[in-house]
Parts: C-alpha cells; structure tokens; sequence
C-alpha cells in the first residue's frame, strides 16, 4: 500500500488569525505527524497519527473542536477569509448537516487540567467523534498551553496514494455547553500525496535528503530545517531551533531533486525537521513537516583542519594547527620522535575554546627549540575534559644539515616499513615505487603532504620515483629492505 499520507500536515509558524468575541484566544502552530497507514480500501485510506497544537491557557477555551474536510467538501461554515472568519461575535456551533462530509471530528473538554476526550458531539446525534487514544496537555513559558493528541485514527475518503489538499477548522467554546464558538480558526490547507521528502542527518554534521514530486505537473516551493532540540520527535516551532530558513525548490514533473546542508556541531545526534511549503498549484500554501533521523554518531572531540610543522632555522620547528570545531576540549599535548617510534611529551597546550567547547575556527601554535641533526617527527595528543585522548596525523621535518629534496629512513629497514619525507614546500607529486627489474609495485598521484609511509615491503631494494607536477622535477631514491 502506498504511503503519501504520511506527509498529512496542518501549520501556521507564524500563528492562525482568530475571531474573538469575549474571549482571549490564539491558537497556533497545528501539526500532524508520527502518520502510519494502518488499511485502505478501492476508496478509502486509513491512517494513525498525533497530532499538536497550542492555544491560550484561559477559562474562554473551556471546549475545544478539529474538524476536516477534503477541500472539495469543505463547507466554509464560518464564511473564512485567509484563516479568520468574516462572522462578527459569537458563532452558533456547527451541527450534524454542516458536518456531514467531515473525516476528522475531535472534541476535548478542557475545564481540567487534562483535557478529556469527547466520544458525542454535544451539537448533534449522529456525528461521529474520532477515535484518539490519549490527550496531554503542557503549559508553556509564555502562558499558552500546548496539546497533543496520541493515536487519532481517521479514515480518509480517497485512495491511499490520491493526491489531496484538506481544510481544517479549529474553534473553541466558552459557554458551558459549546453551542457558541468564540475562537475561531478556518480554512486550514494541508497537502498530501503531491510531493515525498526523505533523508537522514549523517556525521558530517550535515542533512541529504530528497523531494520527489509525485505528479505530473512541474510544483515549486521552499523548505524550512528546525532541530528537534529535545529529540521527542515532535514539531514544536517555540522551542525546536531554525537552523535554515526559507530555501526555494523547483521540482520537475515526476522529478526528483536533492537537498542537503549543514548542522551545527551543537545539534549532533538530533533528528531535524523539514517544514516543506508549496507555492504553486492546487495545493498552493500548503505545508507539511517530515523528519530526518539522526544516524546516532559520536561527535569527534576536535576537528582539525590543518597541522603543519617545519623547520624555521637550525635550533628551532614551528608546529602551526588550525580546529574548525572543539567538544569537551582540554588542551594538546605536542609529542616528537627523533628515532626508534618513541615518543616524548615537549609540552601541553590548553584549549582556547570557552569551556572547553567551540565551533570557531582556532588557530594554535608552538615553537620547538629542536637542534636535532636527523629527521624529528611530530604529533599532537588532544585530551578531553574527562581524560580520553586521540592523536592527530604525524608530521616530520629534516634535520639541521638536512639537504636533500627526500629523505628515506630508517635505511636499511629491518622491518619492511620505511617513512619518506619530502622538501617542505606546498607541491603535489606522483610517486611510483618499482622493484630492480622495473616492475611497478605502488603508486600515489596528486600526493601534496609532506610525508609518506610504505609498508609491508619484503627483503630486497626498491626505487622511488618522485614527480614533482608543477616542475617536472623528478628524483629517485633507493629503499633497502633488510629482515
């Protein structure tokens, strides 16, 4: 069974216009998601979701109703203008024949402090109330109160898979019965079954994603990103985080477009949201929110986006490394090794992230009084606040008197592994190893750093060749290997 109903979406980030007569009522930010199709029949879809939406937390919302139509059906009871009824005061609430054609029928009474789900509709006898399996209700920082509604169960009157738009009323009651609405929402568009966006939120951090437009006309847009801050999987725009706004789409007949970008490293591991709003078409004004789920990776304690280390005259190596991003960063510790793989600590550089943490480029240095007449390696130990440890790529530098273009050590090798370090300059290179008979056994192109390891060599002896690409200058060396 096809599952376009998945996208069914009710919203207003900026908030619904409302008719008030004595009443204080706004009402805003009216999402349905968490949709799974459970049946479907030649002429009917049947579909679970939850559904959101916050409202002034006051005595004047004492009973609170959702209704919904197909827009073909929609009745335009309360005589609605761009969400606000033209009606003046109180209305008379809808009854069963201005009903009739509705799918979606939900009633709280909200005198408790837990709204309670209506089974009759207090207007009528044979409008039948939708099933909703639980209500909670929460107030906000700013005094309104937010509802949400577990397990509503509707069955929709088109084919899984039809492309609709839907018109939704919310309104809500003061009078002690609910035969007057004094707070009205109208006109409400959703869409679903036109457009189908999927993707996830990988470790770069970043989001890949795609919308698919599921008919045969060209259907352009824009699409917001919010992060879901707390990770309940649940939409709410006064807390979950914009990340992106407004970004425009166009998407062919029967096309499909990619969307990707970037997350802050402080939302890692959050799943985010994609606010998807149609500007064309029928379902023009339409919106719909979809989730991409976070892959659960662990974020990396620093991200390093260059480390360098040269020699600057007989007695002294500068050590330069830049972070793009820290994460519970203590500092770093500088290690060398001047023979034999052992490493010694030459000093420790605290972190100059606040706390520990930062998404800023940083820019870190370090000169090492080293008077050292061979090849001297380098590292950086970045430790955490809670005492883990990762080491960044070594970096090596020629000794004082040190002249040659590339340097091969240890020579001979005893154990099959040999370092090679290049001239300190920003070159690239092609680099070929051969055997004696000429035989090509490795090769590296477009190599630009100033180091190279070649293991799991046998006995014997090997030549390097090196290219250097903007000269042509070429060099060969000899690698003896000796187990």
């Amino acid at each position: 069974m096809k599952t376009v109903l998945r996208s069914l979406f009710f919203l207003s980030l900026l908030g619904f216009g409302v008719t008030k007569a004595n009443a204080q009522c706004t009402v805003s930010d009216i999402i349905v998601q968490n949709i799974v199709p459970i049946g479907g029949t030649a002429t009917t879809c049947t579909v679970k979701f939850d559904a959101t939406f916050n409202i002034a937390n006051n005595s004047g919302n004492k009973f609170i109703f959702l209704h919904a139509w197909l827009e073909s059906a929609y009745p335009n009871y309360f005589q609605c203008v761009n969400g606000l009824s033209t009606i003046n005061g109180s209305i008379a609430a809808p009854r069963d024949a201005d009903l009739v054609n509705s799918f979606i029928n939900i009633g709280l009474d909200n005198t408790t402090p837990t709204p309670t789900i209506l089974t009759t509709y207090p207007n009528g006898s044979t409008t039948t109330m939708t099933t909703v399996t639980s209500v909670t209700k929460v107030v906000l920082p700013d005094g309104s109160a937010n509802i949400t509604l577990y397990g509503v169960t509707v069955t929709v009157p088109v084919p899984c898979g039809t492309p609709v738009v839907i018109v939704a009323d919310l309104w809500s009651s003061q009078s002690a019965n609910a035969s007057r609405a004094h707070c009205v929402n109208c006109g409400i568009r959703s869409s679903a079954g036109y457009l189908n966006t999927t993707g996830f939120v990988n470790c770069t951090p970043a989001f890949v994603g795609s919308i698919t437009n599921l008919t045969a006309i060209p259907i352009s847009g824009y699409y917001r990103v919010f992060a879901d801050i707390n990770n309940d999987g649940y939409f709410t725009p006064v807390s979950d985080t914009l990340l992106i706004s407004n970004t425009n789409f166009t998407v062919a007949a029967n096309g499909t477009i990619s969307i990707s970008g970037p997350i802050p490293v402080a939302n890692i591991n959050q799943n985010i949201f994609i606010v998807v709003t149609q500007t064309t078409g029928s379902a023009n004004g339409a919106s719909r929110v979809i989730v991409f789920r976070s892959l659960g990776c662990t974020p990396l304690p620093v991200s390093f986006k260059s480390f360098s280390a040269s020699r600057i005259n007989r007695t002294n190596v500068m050590l330069k490394w830049e972070t793009v991003t820290e994460i519970n960063n203590r500092g770093f510790y500088i290690q060398r090794s001047t023979a034999n793989n052992i490493w010694e600590t030459a000093t420790f550089i605290p972190t100059q992230a606040t706390s520990g943490n930062s998404s800023s480029l940083l820019t870190y240095s370090f000169n090492d009084v080293n008077a050292n007449k061979g090849i001297t390696q380098y590292r950086i130990q970045q430790v955490d606040l809670d005492g883990r440890a990762k080491y960044s790529e070594i970096r090596a530098v020629r000794g004082d008197g040190q002249q040659q273009n590339v340097i091969v050590y240890p020579t001979p090798s005893a154990d099959g592994h040999v370092n090679v370090l290049f001239e300190e300059k920003g070159s690239v290179r092609d680099i070929t190893l051969t055997d004696m008979n000429g035989r090509i056994l490795k090769q590296w192109n477009a190599l630009s750093n100033n180091t190279l390891q070649i293991e799991n060599l046998g006995s014997g002896m090997y030549l390097l060749k090196v290219i250097v690409r903007e000269t042509g200058y070429q060099t060969i060396e000899r690698i003896i290997v000796s187990k």
